[in-house]
C-alpha cells in the first residue's frame, strides 16, 4: 500500500502486529520490492497485452515446480536449484508466450527466463533461450527482454514449428508408398496434413511480406504455386483432398527450406519479422514424439 496517508499506515501495521501475535508468527521489515511489482510495470513497457501473477513458494519444495516448467539456459535455472526464491512473478503475452522473473537478493538482480511453449513438445535439438540479467529498471528491464529474450523464443519457437511440419512430412513418406493413400486418407495421415494446412498459410503470408527481392525467379514462382493452393484462408476447397496431400508430400519440404533460408539471410529485423508472424497463431499440437523422430530433419 502507498505511505502517502501516514495515519492509514499506522493503523494497517498495527493490526497487522496484533494478527501477527494471534498467529503466533514473526514479521520482519525488509526493503525488498514486492516482485510483482516489479513485474507489473515490466509488463507494461513490453510490446502488446500481457497478464501478471505472483506465485509464492512457501516450502523449498514448491520451487521446484517453476524449475521444471522452465524452457530456459543460465544464471535463472543455477539459482532455482541451489538458492531459495520465494515468489516469482509469471507474465503471459497474448500470442501465449509466458516468462518468469525471480529476485536475486544476494546481488540485487532479477533473473528472468522463458517458460516452455504449451500444447507443443519440446525438441531437443533445439536450444532453449538463454535467460537474462536486469537491474531493478522496469523500462531497461523490458527493453533487454524484448530485444533478447523474446527474440531468442520466438527463432526457438519458428525453429521448431519447423522441425515439426518436417518430421510429419518424412513420416507420411516413409509410412505411405505411392498408390497406398486412401480416400479419404487415414486418421493419422490426416491429421499431420492438417498440422501443415493450418500453419502453411501463416508461413506464406509471413514469407511474402519479407519482400520479393529475397527471393529469386523459381523461388517466386514456387512460393507463387504454394500460395495458389495453401495460402490465406487455407487449402483450395476445389483441389481434391488427395491432390492436395500429393502437394503436400512433394513440396512440402521447399516450402519449410524457403522459411529456413529466409529466417537466415534476411535482415535481423526482417527475419524476426519472419519469425513472429509464423509465430503469431496459437502453437499447433504436435505430433507424438514416435511420429516426429526422422533422421532427415535439419
Amino acid at each position: 500500500m502507498p505511505l502517502t496517508d501516514a495515519e492509514r499506515a499506522r493503523q494497517v501495521l498495527a493490526s497487522l502486529q496484533e494478527t501477527a501475535r494471534a498467529c503466533q508468527s514473526k514479521v520482519t521489515a525488509t526493503d525488498q520490492r514486492y516482485i510483482g511489482d516489479f513485474a507489473r510495470e515490466v509488463s507494461e513497457n513490453l510490446p502488446g497485452q500481457w497478464n501478471v501473477r505472483v506465485e509464492n513458494y512457501a516450502l523449498p519444495a514448491w520451487q521446484d515446480d517453476l524449475l521444471s516448467g522452465l524452457w530456459a539456459t543460465g544464471r535463472i535455472l543455477f539459482q532455482l536449484q541451489h538458492g531459495r526464491v520465494s515468489a516469482a512473478g509469471i507474465l503471459q503475452g497474448e500470442t501465449g508466450a509466458e516468462l518468469a522473473i525471480i529476485h536475486d537478493p544476494r546481488h540485487s538482480v532479477y533473473r528472468i527466463g522463458m517458460l516452455a511453449p504449451r500444447d507443443m513438445y519440446l525438441d531437443e535439438t533445439v536450444t532453449p533461450p538463454t535467460s537474462i540479467t536486469v537491474h531493478p529498471a522496469a523500462v531497461p528491464a523490458a527493453r533487454k527482454i524484448t530485444s533478447g529474450l523474446l527474440a531468442d523464443y520466438h527463432r526457438a519457437v519458428f525453429e521448431m514449428q519447423l522441425n515439426h511440419v518436417l518430421d510429419d512430412l518424412a513420416w507420411a513418406q516413409e509410412e505411405f508408398e505411392p498408390g497406398t493413400i486412401q480416400d479419404p486418407p487415414q486418421q493419422d495421415l490426416a491429421e499431420a496434413f492438417g498440422r501443415f494446412a493450418a500453419i502453411a498459410p501463416h508461413i506464406i503470408t509471413a514469407l511474402r511480406s519479407n519482400g520479393a527481392d529475397a527471393f529469386n525467379a523459381h523461388e517466386k514462382a514456387f512460393l507463387d504455386d504454394m500460395d495458389a493452393v495453401f495460402g490465406e484462408p487455407g487449402p483450395t476447397p476445389e483441389i481434391p483432398r488427395l491432390s492436395l496431400l500429393g502437394m503436400w508430400l512433394n513440396n512440402g519440404e521447399g516450402l519449410v527450406d524457403l522459411a529456413r533460408a529466409a529466417a537466415r539471410t534476411a535482415s535481423a529485423q526482417a527475419a524476426l519479422g519472419l519469425v513472429r508472424a509464423v509465430n503469431a497463431p496459437r502453437v499447433l499440437p504436435s505430433p507424438p514424439p514416435q511420429i516426429g523422430a526422422s533422421p532427415s530433419r535439419r
